[in-house]
């Protein structure tokens, strides 16, 4: 007679699939950090990492949510591959290259600054501008209000004179 055994449901195996995945892909990472130290001269084997990492086959590394394992592979060899083809004279250009692109960009960091520093100026000037440029109008309506009070009080005084002049 057979006996139901509990079975898991479906969302037990895909969890634990999950797990598998990202305990594989730690286990690889782990390794490619240990041989950032312990090899960074030479180049590494996919079958290094993965075998290493305590893997049975190179399934693991070959899907695709581990592609990222598999570009730091490739490029960590492609710039070992670099280093031997341009001998020692191209590894001290590499690096006189790498001081030129620090200093580059300080320089750069350098001219942010003074070109935001010069906006800056920029926009106080503009504010200023446009400030005493509101003042400016506002005087000349002054003074226009001022011109034409004075000239309607010259001409009545004109008036007064004249009428002054005629009563004599």
């Amino acid at each position: 007679m057979a006996h139901n055994k509990p079975r898991g449901n479906q969302a037990g195996l895909l969890q634990n699939r999950e797990d598998t995945k990202r305990q594989n892909t730690e286990a690889m990472w782990k390794e490619v950090v240990r041989l950032r130290k312990d090899k960074p001269d030479s180049t590494w084997t996919s079958k290094e990492v993965w075998s290493s990492a305590g893997l049975k086959s190179n399934v693991a590394l070959n899907s695709p949510w581990n592609s990222h394992i598999r570009e730091v592979i490739n490029e960590h060899n492609q710039k070992i591959r670099e280093n031997i083809e341009l001998g020692p004279v191209g590894v001290s250009r590499n690096k006189t290259l790498r001081t030129t692109n620090r200093e580059l960009r300080q320089q750069l960091d350098a001219l942010k600054k003074e070109r935001d520093n010069a906006l800056s100026q920029i926009g106080i000037f503009e504010a200023e501008a446009d400030f005493y440029k509101r003042e400016n109008e506002i005087l000349k309506k002054i003074k226009d209000r001022q011109s034409k009070e004075i000239n309607a009080c010259k001409k009545e005084l004109m008036k007064v004179k004249t009428s002054s002049i005629s009563n004599e």
